[in-house]
């Protein structure tokens, strides 16, 4: 690391020159090694909390440039208002996967996440980040509400009450596991109104307030122990596990800052249950993440087929509905082998790894030799199965690098006499993806705060006072980029207008396959559900995570409608950080008033070109703005056709759920199927007409958030009279600029 620039920004309050305060290691030219995000932006801040002082000591209250400072100050105040969402990294695997094993490694810290955590067995959504403020290790517990808890009582109760001949086993023992983990052995006998009593929960007033509730430790094994309760079930301990009513934990934890700053790990459970807003997180986190990676032990990750069938199954979540845009499958437990039954079932002998039982510590290398020979034959077999993927592949723009492979020991890694290297445990490996992850969310916050902060020098360097010739040349820029903005925005428009059309038509051929193919759909998925699962499938609105995997009857209504529009979807609102040429976002990137003949016109122009600077900044700030805006309005774009589904269906699924008895299978089974014969056409008409609403809202959006945005700019900065007061900025401005350089 370099010198660590020294800045002490006194300042002449006389001139309003700043770069008199800073000490001569400052104005020296950098060395290539000062490129530290921290102290660049660091830097850049104190920079601007000067310049923002500096602005706010002058008594503007009746002054004719009162508008234009606020102006500044308040584009000065957003500038830490960029970007704030982490990246998030989901982790599917089931229960003995080796998940809580492989974060702990990842992390360096063995006794954070007991073994049995990170698994299917709670429903518990559990996120891990970096504490960035002190050394302590904390965790956020979030509820459900107390309505939410005592409606799935209600349902508990029915599954435990139910006899033999409608009882699913798997949900019955689940019923019993949440009620005996708040209330003890002996809460299946109690009545509801018991049940219901506060007192069971008076060590978690959190609970009954709907707050959240905050632990801190010094130590990662107080943590562990403090949250166990919370997130993970043991018989020894009934009536004194508190998971059933948990939604999700976050996890703060110290040290990992280099890679866990801007990144957050998402457990994302296997199993679901009767609680509707635990369904609807799941659902949400899931299309936020940006990546996902898929866990499994090594002996059985190539054959895997729940694990590719888990990922079919959520893939329109995870793609256009989300915003996934790479997979990772990691084959975790590499150290457990036995090396003679391998090289039997391998066919291998002891001169394919070139060694020979005389040699020293033969064993250890016939082990290691093993290993690294499974990983490898494990690396390609999932591939392969990959490429069979169909499903998968098709919802995504991939290439070669869409998905990667790691195969790795949590066991070797932490421990001290191992047999492996370090990286030959390939916990490292994964560790700098995670970095790689959080240095690219770190550059894009430093590059946005710069680039910001040169605008608003720009805008400064622009206002200085003009004469009547210097005011007509600002009025004739104003006309030119005027002209310039209306003719972009025309183009714009029109491809919005291409974009809603090509959908448009797609989607109305899909509401008619629908309404044609929508009962026999409904009756595949209907038929083959079994009691306490349809029961479950109609008491979250037609969603359903079970062992066995997920039954969505929505979105099995909406298939045709968005098998029609997949493709072109996919084309017009790529994943994030995928530019495709028909992308919306192509168009955007392409739109611009400042042209590259404009800033050498104007070079002879010094506050002029400063303008444009500021200009060019602003229009970038802009772009920025609305890839994120887009990302966020493509996935509610995308999921309203199956949640406006839902929303016709609810009546239906609240009358169908009370049905209980003998017989009320077949009853169910028919009220759905009867709701969607007499409902089918106008249910996905509707469908349709949603979907283009939220697609015309936002094409409008875009277009006006463009055109506002910038006559707004070019307003103040080319048609406003009044001058800021004299700020010399010449030095801070090439600070920036170096900081700037140094991305």
């Amino acid at each position: 690391m370099g010198e660590t620039p020294q800045m002490n920004y006194r300042g002449d309050k006389r001139t309003g020159n700043f770069s008199r305060g800073m000490s001569k290691r400052t104005r020296r030219s950098p060395s290539p090694e000062r490129t530290d995000n921290a102290i660049n932006i660091r830097n850049a801040r104190r920079i601007m909390a000067m310049i923002n002082h500096k602005l706010s000591e002058y008594d503007y209250e009746h002054n004719p440039t009162k508008k234009l400072i606020e102006y500044v100050r308040d584009n000065l105040s957003k500038l830490d208002a960029g970007i704030k969402k982490k990246t998030m990294v989901g982790v599917f695997g089931k229960t003995g996967a080796g998940k809580s094993s492989l974060i702990n490694a990842i992390l360096g810290e063995k006794d954070l996440l007991p073994s049995g955590t990170l698994c299917a067995c709670t429903s518990v959504i559990i996120q891990v980040g970096a504490n960035v403020t002190d050394s302590s290790y904390t965790a956020e517990i979030e509820f459900i509400s107390k309505e939410d808890w005592e409606a799935e009582l209600e349902t508990l109760l029915n599954v435990l009450s139910e006899d033999s001949e409608e009882r699913d086993n798997a949900m019955f023992s689940t019923a019993n596991e949440k009620i005996t983990a708040i209330y003890g052995e002996d809460g299946v006998f109690m009545t509801p109104e018991d049940l219901r009593k506060d007192e069971h929960f008076s060590r978690i007033p959190e609970f009954l307030k709907s707050k959240i509730k905050k632990i801190t430790c010094e130590r990662a094994s107080d943590l562990s122990d403090k949250i166990g309760c919370y997130i993970q079930h043991d018989d020894s301990s009934p009536g004194e596990c508190y998971w059933p009513v948990v939604k999700s934990v976050t996890i703060k934890v110290p040290n990992c800052k280099d890679f866990l700053e801007h990144v957050l790990l998402v457990d994302l459970p296997g199993t679901g249950d009767y609680n509707k807003s635990r369904d609807q997180m799941w659902r949400s986190k899931l299309r936020d993440c940006s990546t996902v990676w898929i866990v499994s032990e090594i002996n059985r990750a190539a054959s895997d087929k729940d694990a590719w069938e888990t990922v079919s199954s959520s893939i329109t979540d995870m793609a256009q509905g989300g915003e996934c845009s790479s997979l990772s499958f990691v084959c975790t437990k590499t150290d457990d082998i036995n090396p003679q039954n391998y090289m039997r079932a391998s066919k291998l002998k002891d001169e394919d790894f070139h060694i020979t039982p005389e040699e020293s510590q033969y064993g250890i290398k016939k082990k290691i030799a093993c290993i690294l020979h499974r990983n490898g034959k494990a690396k390609e077999r999932v591939m392969k199965n990959f490429l069979q993927q169909e499903t998968i592949k098709k919802h995504f723009n991939y290439d070669d690098n869409f998905l990667t492979v790691f195969t790795v020991s949590s066991e070797e890694f932490t421990n001290q006499d191992r047999i492996l290297d370090s990286k030959q445990t390939e916990i490292p490996a994964l560790k700098d993806l995670l970095r790689k992850y959080n240095d690219s969310r770190t550059n894009e916050t430093v590059r946005h705060y710069i680039s910001g902060a040169l605008g608003i020098l720009s805008l400064i360097q622009g206002s200085k006072e003009s004469d009547e010739k210097m005011m007509v040349e600002r009025s004739r820029l104003f006309a030119n980029l005027e002209k310039d903005l209306h003719q972009a925005l025309g183009h714009l428009y029109e491809y919005c207008h291409e974009i809603k059309s090509s959908l448009e038509a797609l989607l109305s051929k899909g509401a008619s396959e629908s309404e044609e193919k929508g009962v026999e759909t409904a009756k595949e998925v209907i038929m083959a559900t079994p009691y306490q699962t349809l029961t479950a499938l109609c008491k979250n609105d037609g969603f359903f995570r079970s062992r066995k995997g997920i039954i969505d009857l929505n979105t099995s209504l909406a298939k045709p409608m968005l098998q029609n529009i997949n493709s072109t979807f996919s084309d017009f609102f790529p994943v994030q950080g995928t530019v495709t040429e028909r992308s919306l976002q192509a168009k955007i990137n392409e739109f611009t008033i400042i042209k590259e003949d404009l800033l050498t016109k104007y070079e002879n122009y010094p506050v002029l070109s400063h303008v444009l600077k500021f200009l060019e900044i602003e229009e970038m700030k802009l772009k920025m703005m609305l890839q994120q805006e887009i990302v966020q309005q493509k996935k509610k774009i995308y999921t309203s056709v199956s949640e406006s589904i839902q929303k016709r269906m609810q009546p239906c699924y609240y009358n169908a759920a009370g049905v209980r008895g003998r017989g009320s299978t077949k009853i169910k089974q028919d009220m759905l199927l009867k709701h969607i014969e007499s409902a089918k056409s106008e249910m996905f008409q509707e469908a349709k007409r949603k979907m283009l609403e939220l697609l015309h809202n936002t094409m409008e959006f875009t277009v006006e958030k463009m055109k506002t945005g910038l006559i707004e700019s070019m307003e103040f900065s080319l048609l406003n009279e009044n001058t800021l007061p004299y700020m010399d900025i010449t030095k801070e401005t090439e600070i920036l600029k170096m900081l700037a350089s140094q991305e």
